[in-house]
């Protein structure tokens, strides 16, 4: 199908997904040869039956990082953060666990994943008042370090929250304003909401878990919002398809707003969009990297480079995939935790609108002895979540459990790769996660398991 033709059809694509049983809702946007198209379709909440469109308004999760990001950016551009020094030449009280990361952890390493904070601490604010952000950093004096600093890459969201933070600082007003006044304004974004407060003022998502005992396939998620805390790292931000484009014109355009104004310099977009760190990844397809704020994907030419982010909140998904190249940008909303369908959605886009193909090649699988499988066995934690790699009638299997979201333990079949690399195998037999082990040590035994973005650490037994 050619993209004209699949645009064309966007509506009818996006009611099939509904109607197939894949989620409760789903909204798009598609910014295309100086065109936007929009679609959505299905329930936005299935206790009340509201109905979907296309101004309705979703969690955008982690694309927040990008908001957060392109604000300490602006700073950058007015003389007021340098980005390689400390973070506690701006956030004197800045403090983990290990006193001499507090020390050199700079404002770089903390929004490119390379500091080594442990990233997932939430503390339950649900009853509580105040600015959490501020009290976020009070509370991560004993957060451990995950890795040495500047060593690996490991998605963090704790350093984004401290990132919200010193925006508080050195701007002198809250975060949740400084998104309003520094993102949403200017570049007109005029359903995007930063403080949960005002989410009634529109026609809001809520999240939703697969439950095939509800009538309509779907149960509600029984928390709304993740840690308060956490709201520059992703926890509060709301808004509309066409929102998410309108920030992403913002860098595909050169830091110009659609009004001729510039927003941000060339030099920072630049930062943004250059990739910074190699992220590991068993994909033939493309490579991954990271920039300031963005994730890269590298396909077959330089010129197919793609740029975006995702998010996850409570039973809510979010993608933002921009092609500089080609001038395209895209999003795509919907309310429940399905991430491999949101996977689907997002490579037939790609695929549709840029003609990238990000299908992979026959896997190659490497048969491991008894004693080969002995070097990758035990517990990889890190602060909200860990895996359990056993072995059950000789073959490798790995047990994850997520104490944030506090989902069911998931059970994968790993298979596995070349370079310590594996695939995790759900119980129908699609493929669910990428794994690779790192740092052998000399007994053979490994120090670490990166899956998901995520560093974790051998846990000693």
């Amino acid at each position: 199908m050619s993209a004209h033709n699949f645009l064309g059809n966007l509506q009818t694509y996006t009611d099939g997904l509904v109607e197939e049983g894949k989620t409760p809702a789903v909204s798009v946007a598609v910014w295309k040869d100086g065109q936007l198209h929009l679609a959505a379709s299905g329930i936005l909440n299935v206790e009340t039956g509201v109905e979907a469109t296309t101004d309705s308004i979703f969690q955008i999760g982690s694309i927040t990082k990008i908001m957060t990001v392109s604000i300490i950016m602006q700073l950058v551009d007015e003389g007021k953060i340098d980005i390689d020094m400390p973070v506690r030449t701006y956030l004197r009280d800045f403090a983990i666990a290990d006193a001499e990361a507090s020390e050199t952890i700079t404002v770089r390493q903390l929004i490119n994943h390379t500091n080594g904070m442990s990233g997932d601490f939430f503390p339950d604010e649900s009853r509580q008042s105040g600015n959490q952000i501020a009290r976020y950093l009070d509370r991560i004096n004993r957060l451990p370090l995950i890795h040495p600093v500047g060593e690996y890459y490991s998605y963090s969201n704790a350093a984004f929250a401290v990132a919200g933070r010193l925006i508080e600082v050195v701007t002198g007003v809250s975060w949740y304003n400084a998104i309003e006044e520094r993102i949403y304004q200017p570049l007109g974004m005029s359903h995007a909401i930063s403080h949960p407060m005002d989410v009634i003022r529109y026609r809001a998502a809520i999240g939703h878990f697969a439950d095939q005992t509800h009538p309509e396939g779907w149960k509600q998620t029984e928390q709304l919002y993740l840690s308060m805390g956490q709201a520059a790292a992703g926890a509060t931000l709301t808004m509309r398809a066409e929102d998410l484009i309108t920030f992403g014109r913002a860098h595909l355009e050169g830091g110009i707003t659609q009004t001729g104004e510039r927003w941000l310099s060339k030099t920072s977009l630049a930062q943004m969009q250059v990739q910074q760190v190699n992220v590991p990844t068993v994909s033939k397809a493309f490579t991954k990297g990271y920039g300031l704020g963005w994730g890269l994907l590298h396909h077959k030419q330089p010129e197919d480079t793609v740029y975006g982010h995702g998010g996850v909140t409570y039973g809510q998904l979010s993608m933002l995939r921009v092609i500089p190249k080609q001038n395209i940008c895209f999003a795509i909303l919907i309310n429940c935790s399905e991430m491999g369908m949101m996977t689907e959605i997002t490579n037939r886009f790609l695929n549709e609108l840029a003609s990238l193909d990000y299908s992979e090649a026959q896997a190659k699988f490497v048969n491991l002895s008894s004693v080969e499988q002995k070097r990758f066995l035990g517990t990889y934690a890190s602060l909200g979540d860990g895996f359990r790699i056993v072995s059950e009638e000789d073959h490798l299997v790995a047990y994850y459990e997520d104490t944030v979201l506090k989902t069911p333990v998931e059970r994968y079949s790993l298979g596995a790769l070349e370079d310590d690399f594996f695939y995790g195998f759900n119980r129908d037999g699609s493929v669910a996660l990428e794994l690779q082990f790192k740092d052998c040590q000399k007994d053979g035994r490994y120090s670490y398991l990166f899956s998901g973005g995520h560093l974790r650490k051998r846990v000693l037994e």
